[in-house]
């Protein structure tokens, strides 16, 4: 086994990927983990940052249990939850302590701040009480984390800035920066820095109408380097400040040019076929029956469901186009009113064509 090792890496992805790599190195004795988890994992027990969505749970409850004063008029407003998450996230990251804070609206925020901390797990601890409690136990640093790397950072949240600054001082901390911007602040402690030059690539700009046409230039660039051998597939990648507004372009036309794509966030639901399915029965329960809604749900678990098999395919030729049909009650009056035309009744008189031995 080998010797205990920590890095420290910026988000879950990365966290992924130097796994990855630690498999293919065959390394053991290595922890990866983020700063946070480091300060859990030395304040010992069971503690653990804030989880996302138990914060979002608790600031669920505890907004309809307490006066907010200056911010009551905004309490039940569209995206109060999550405006309220962000604010905490960023409050607690930055090291800001709202006891001393005499102004309304932060003596709100600082009530609401409380209300949230009652309603989470124990286990779950700020960012500054969880460094509290690592550098009560800081000695222990040698043998449950090892020297530690940290990667993939160009800076680093206030709050678990002491904390590095402690575990320095105990244990060897490497801050591989490669050819990132290194903090001024990082230079002050004793920390080993390791950069390495630019690789020197030069920007290909291009002047794109749309995000459909930045999708569409981008897929040019990937064919570009597969079709010259410049690059392999698992060495390119298509990056945006802001995926959203290109993961549906991107994914039409991975399928329309056979180039397969790994979205490293991943894909929405509704992009299978499943996902559709889901998302039209959720529609016609949610807004209720219409021709559109059904026609569109029929078409899609036609082949999924035993109860429509014998469903012939020209069945929506009997409905009226202009008809909406949003009850129960019209769709019987429709399909009555078919069933009693000539043309139904002379098509179910038509006797059975009789054999040539006959």
């Amino acid at each position: 086994m080998g010797a205990r090792k920590t890095i420290v890496v910026h988000t879950r992805l990365a966290g992924h990927m130097a796994r990855v790599e630690a498999a293919r190195k065959c390394q053991s004795g290595l922890q990866i983990m983020t700063m946070g988890q480091v300060a859990a994992r030395l304040a010992g027990g069971f503690l653990q940052p804030i989880d996302p969505e138990a914060l979002r749970d608790a600031v669920h409850a505890a907004l309809p249990a307490i006066h907010l004063g200056e911010l009551e008029p905004i309490r039940s407003l569209p995206g109060m939850v999550r405006a309220v998450v962000s604010t905490l996230d960023k409050l607690w990251h930055a090291g800001i302590d709202l006891h001393d804070e005499t102004h309304p609206r932060l003596q709100a925020i600082r009530s609401l701040e409380a209300e949230v901390l009652r309603r989470l797990p124990p286990s779950m601890r700020r960012p500054k009480d969880l460094v509290d409690l690592a550098s009560v136990r800081i000695t222990f640093a040698k043998t449950v984390l090892g020297p530690i790397e940290v990667h993939g950072h160009s800076e680093m949240s206030p709050c678990w800035r002491p904390l590095l600054n402690r575990l320095s001082e105990v244990v060897p901390v490497n801050w591989i920066a490669g050819p990132r911007y290194v903090p001024s602040w990082l230079r002050q402690i004793n920390v080993e820095i390791q950069t390495e030059a630019s690789s020197g690539a030069k920007p290909i700009l291009f002047s794109c109408a749309n995000p459909q046409h930045e999708v569409l230039e981008a897929f040019r660039w990937v064919r570009e380097l597969l079709a010259s051998g410049k690059a392999y597939p698992d060495q390119i990648a298509i990056a945006a400040a802001s995926p959203a507004d290109f993961d549906d372009h991107v994914l039409a036309l991975s399928r329309d040019t056979s180039i397969p794509v790994h979205f490293v966030h991943g894909t929405k639901a509704v992009a299978g076929w499943d996902g559709q399915i889901a998302a039209a029965l959720a529609e016609v329960f949610l807004k209720g029956i219409s021709q559109e809604r059904v026609r569109r749900l029929l078409a899609l678990i036609r082949s999924h469901s035993p109860a429509l098999q014998d469903l012939p395919r020209d069945w929506a030729r009997v409905l009226p186009p202009d008809a909406p049909l949003t009850a129960v009650e019209r769709w019987e009056q429709v399909f009555k009113q078919r069933r009693n035309t000539p043309a139904c009744r002379r098509s179910r008189s038509i006797p059975k064509a009789s054999s040539a031995s006959d």
